[in-house]
């Protein structure tokens, strides 16, 4: 072990921690128009783009569309948590 606490660790390597992910239920929100999608995280790629399954979509705090499936290209995203965390 290097010494590096789990967080430093984390931190460098965001593609494993998404890959972690997988499987779980996450919440992001785009930069372009600051939408928030939530449902649970199927598959991402190097490029970070994700395929997401069971997703809504937020306009504000109300549900604004159910998506059954859709992929979100990685550079268009601003950030992504842990559904149950933010």
């Amino acid at each position: 072990m290097t010494g590096q606490s789990t967080e430093e660790t984390m931190n460098k390597r965001p593609l494993m921690v998404l890959r972690n992910m997988v499987g779980k239920k996450i919440m992001l929100r785009l930069k372009n128009d600051h939408s928030v999608y939530k449902g649970s995280l199927l598959n991402v790629d190097v490029q970070m783009n994700l395929i997401m399954g069971g997703t809504m979509e937020y306009d504000g705090e109300k549900e604004a569309v159910n998506f059954n499936l859709v992929l979100i290209r990685g550079s268009n995203i601003l950030y992504i948590g842990r559904a149950e965390e933010i």
